[in-house]
């Protein structure tokens, strides 16, 4: 059984922590699509918090003697999987970063060859004039 104290501390964390997010959502500092795994990691434990009943269940089913430690076992699940899909994320940036740096050069490759025809194309037509 996890103590009042610890309770209501958990259920004070769990609010912060949502109005933080939904806050940082709201200013466009994150988008929706990444903080749906933090939401509802914060949802989980608002939930654990204010229902002990569903962490004891858990706590059961998990063969784990005390809640509290269920609770941190549940937390820590949560974190692996936010680490893994962050990890995904970054990953498929990193591909795109690359992807773009490679067409930002061809690019530029062809752009130096265009100013290159333009002035070349240029010095014939000042060259045609003169004769």
């Amino acid at each position: 059984m996890i103590t009042q104290r610890l309770q209501w501390f958990a259920i004070i964390i769990g609010v912060v922590f949502l109005v933080m997010m939904i806050e940082l959502i709201r200013k466009n500092r994150v988008t929706l699509k990444y903080a749906l795994l933090w939401l509802f990691s914060g949802l989980v434990l608002l939930v654990l918090a204010i229902f002990p009943q569903v962490l004891n269940w858990v706590a059961g089913l998990i063969g784990v003697y005390s809640p509290v430690n269920a609770l941190f076992a549940i937390l820590l699940c949560c974190g692996l999987v936010l680490m893994i899909s962050f990890s995904v994320i970054v990953s498929g940036n990193k591909k795109a970063v690359v992807r773009l740096t490679q067409k930002i050069s061809l690019l530029e490759n062809r752009i130096r060859e265009l100013e290159k025809q333009a002035q070349d194309a240029g010095t014939e037509t000042a060259e045609e004039k003169k004769e």
